[in-house]
């Protein structure tokens, strides 16, 4: 039995009834039940020999398939719904949230909440919401003096603010000469402490020293009579320009991603006195990505430090009409209205945010569906440093300020300036309920996962969820422990980078690329190569093969540089195990997903995924509790591994081979009788493809470094032959010759 590091309780074996049944039934074809027994003991086509594998142990509680009872009542569909203008007044009209203008006293707070009366006084013109606007802000203000005598420093966030002013001088309610704004705004610049302490003026392309930087430009061209105006004036130009020199933001994730722009988008033209940062050419690559992330439903994985699942959607929704507005391209106007429905599909929209679409939003802007394919992006790397030397600053930002406790570097994030690949997006169409998958290709992110699948979506749902949080967390790629930590770090050349632990010099010096890209109508081939994964002394390499709106085929590989005992193996991470589980093969599915940081459910359709393993003698399939590890996994606390152990040898390679197969949740056939005695009472299914959620459909034909191939049997009519031959010489088997890296040969189908 293979063990690895856990604190976990081992329990009994689950009994796999479903398996002993489903050969017995009538209702298949004779082949369909010889395909099946593959779940149990895999018989290779072609005369290949039996092959006994291990059961699958259980490292987890009983509590792995928990499902709903609701949950095989039929799966909602999501309709999309005509987005507009009034759209967005709707939602806000029917909120609740205008009652707020009766009670505008609401302390720091009221910026952020109030975004709803803004709209409403916009479309109105109507004085009773702008005076509500303004005794939010006097408000405001009074808290801002007791935060500040209480504590000697504030971080509101400024945006808002600016917004609120702009449109209250264009109504009348509001001089731009007003002295009360004008001590207020100062006070706020003066005391503005985004990390709190005394530090203030935090430098680099960040989200706390972006809207710092922004208040104080605001306060200096507006009051250039301050004495700290001239200061101001040049730290805000540092500032932006440590955004514009890349025009990138150095957080990889779906939390923090906004913060270094946000503030410029809901005020830059005040300070620029135009839209340059939407409509600047250099800046389409970011509003590019964000698109290109959306799932076909308008959902957003999380990946990276984030609020969990479609977290951060309102603020692209916002985004997305913002930058269809002022560049007229209506990919972004299609974008936001995917964004608005699967909000209501889910039911989780943000007034805050709709507000702001409001706003912005052109209806004479015609959505334009995107280009429907697959393909890889790019982003710059980020790399930390110690946050404090001017010396060291200096050889990344210009004029760094001397002063002891200002021009700090915020969160130590330095951009160098080398793209590096970003994500791999794996799309069937923008159709919703289209397979989609997203996956994770950077190679410096915190926590680093290149190789990892951040996302797999089809019909509105999801089938794994990353975790929540900062600090390492293997996700949905190859696992790998040094067992006796004897292997020599790969350590990054620059002393000075920090680690996910705040540590310098010891940074793995972990590099990705990808070695192989193509997307044709019907599937897309891609390989990316991770040098030193974790650290470690290996090559890591996955490859695709991603046939659309069916499966997804990968295999992983480990190349050995120096001898070492090793733990590996592929991991899926997910909420739900069974009930259908083989010796290396499971059903899985999310009944939910975590949303809020993890304190709601998000109830998203039925839908389930095989996962697969290429069956080897020497894995050991385990079902594993995370969350009795860490607690950061509430989520998505169950994980299905395929776990190896053994002693590597230099040059030695490793291949692990999996299939993901989204299919409809299948149920037992009823019990014919309540008398837990008699016959008839053990779950049945309506036929092996279900018993085994889909794994009886799949052949091993060759699994091995030099090639893999599947033979997965699609449907009665058709049959998909797989080939992994990433050497691309000529590879015979059968009688026949494959020349190519990748071949996907449907039975139906000619090759692409």
């Amino acid at each position: 039995m293979i063990q690895w590091p856990m604190h976990s309780v081992h329990f009994t074996q689950l009994h796999h009834r479903s398996l002993r049944h489903f050969v017995n039934t009538t209702r298949c074809s004779l082949r369909i039940a010889v395909l099946c027994l593959s779940g149990l003991v895999i018989t290779g086509l072609f005369g290949a020999e039996s092959t006994t594998l291990r059961a699958p142990e259980r490292v987890a509680p009983l509590s792995l398939y928990s499902p709903s009872l609701s949950r095989f009542g039929g799966s909602r569909a999501m309709d999309i719904k005509p987005i507009n203008r009034a759209t967005y007044m709707a939602w806000i009209d029917a909120s609740g949230e205008l009652e707020r203008a009766k009670m505008p006293k609401l302390g720091l707070s009221g910026p952020d909440l109030f975004t709803p009366i803004l709209a409403k006084y916009v479309q109105t013109g109507e004085p009773f919401w702008g005076e509500a606007i303004l005794a939010m802000l006097h408000d405001f203000d009074r808290a801002l003096q007791e935060e500040i005598e209480r504590t000697g420093a504030c971080n509101p966030e400024p945006g808002y603010i600016l917004l609120y002013r702009k449109h209250l001088i264009e109504g009348g309610l509001m001089r731009e000469e007003d002295a009360w704004f004008k001590e207020m705004w100062t006070r706020f610049c003066r005391y503005q402490r985004p990390w709190g302490g005394e530090v203030s003026e935090w430098r680099g392309s960040c989200h706390r020293s972006s809207p710092e930087g922004l208040a104080k430009g605001m306060a200096a061209k507006w009051y250039p009579d301050l004495p700290e105006a001239p200061r101001w004036r040049t730290y805000a130009a540092h500032v932006w320009n440590d955004f514009w020199l890349h025009k990138e933001t150095p957080q990889n994730d779906t939390g923090y991603y906004f913060g270094t722009f946000i503030h410029w988008a809901y005020a830059g033209d005040q300070y620029h006195g135009d839209f340059r940062l939407i409509t600047d050419p250099g800046m389409q690559r970011l509003w590019e990505r964000m698109l290109l992330e959306l799932s076909p439903d308008g959902a957003i994985n999380p990946y990276g430090p984030s609020g969990g699942w479609n977290s951060t959607a309102d603020v692209r929704l916002y985004l997305m009409e913002l930058v269809a507005a002022k560049t007229g391209d209506g990919r972004y106007r299609f974008a936001a209205h995917r964004l608005a429905n699967y909000m209501d599909f889910i039911n989780q929209r943000s007034i805050r945010y709709a507000a702001l679409a409001w706003l912005v939003a052109d209806d004479s802007i015609k959505p334009v569906a995107p280009e429907a394919g697959s393909l890889w992006t790019q982003r710059i790397e980020a790399i930390r440093i110690p946050h404090r030397d001017p010396d060291i600053i200096g050889r990344w930002l210009e004029d760094p300020d001397p002063h002891p406790i200002r021009g700090h570097v915020c969160c130590s994030w330095i951009l160098t300036g080398k793209p590096w690949p970003d994500k791999l997006i794996l799309r069937s169409g923008w159709e919703p309920g289209d397979f989609f998958g997203l996956v994770e290709l950077h190679p410096t992110s915190f926590p680093a996962n290149p190789g990892g699948i951040m996302g797999l979506n089809r019909w509105g749902s999801a089938y794994t969820q990353v975790v929540s949080s900062k600090g390492d967390s293997p996700e949905n790629r190859l696992w790998i422990r040094d067992v006796k930590g004897t292997t020599q770090r790969r350590i990054h050349p620059d002393p000075l980078r920090i680690d996910e632990q705040w540590k310098t010099g010891v940074m793995p010096d972990i590099r990705s690329k990808v070695t192989h890209f193509e997307d044709h109508p019907e599937v897309t081939f891609a390989r990316v190569e991770v040098a030193h994964m974790d650290g470690l002394p290996v090559t890591y390499s996955r490859e695709f093969i991603f046939v659309k709106n069916q499966y997804l085929a990968t295999r992983e590989i480990l190349h050995f540089e120096e001898a070492f005992q090793v733990q590996a193996g592929p991991i899926w991470n997910t909420q739900n195990i069974g009930p259908q589980i083989g010796d290396h093969w499971a059903n899985t599915f999310m009944g939910a997903a975590a949303g809020g940081n993890g304190t709601y459910d998000v109830p998203l359709p039925a839908s389930d995924l095989l996962v697969w393993f290429a069956p080897r003698e020497d894995c050991q399939l385990q079902l594993v509790s995370r969350f009795e590890e860490d607690p950061r996994t509430r989520g998505v606390p169950v994980q299905l591994r395929y776990a190896w152990e053994g002693h590597a040898q230099a040059g030695e390679k490793q291949v692990f081979t999996q299939v993901y197969l989204p299919h409809r949740p299948y149920r037992t056939m009823p019990a014919t009788t309540t008398n837990p005695q008699a016959k008839g009472t053990a779950p049945t299914y309506a036929n092996p493809i279900e018993a085994t959620a889909g794994a009886s459909t799949i052949q091993v034909l060759r699994d091995d470094p030099t090639a893999t191939v599947l033979n997965i049997q699609v449907n009665p009519e058709r049959a998909d032959l797989l080939v992994f031959h990433p050497e691309a010489t000529p590879l015979e088997m059968d009688g026949k010759t494959y020349g190519k890296a990748f071949h996907w040969i449907p039975s139906a189908n000619t090759e692409p």
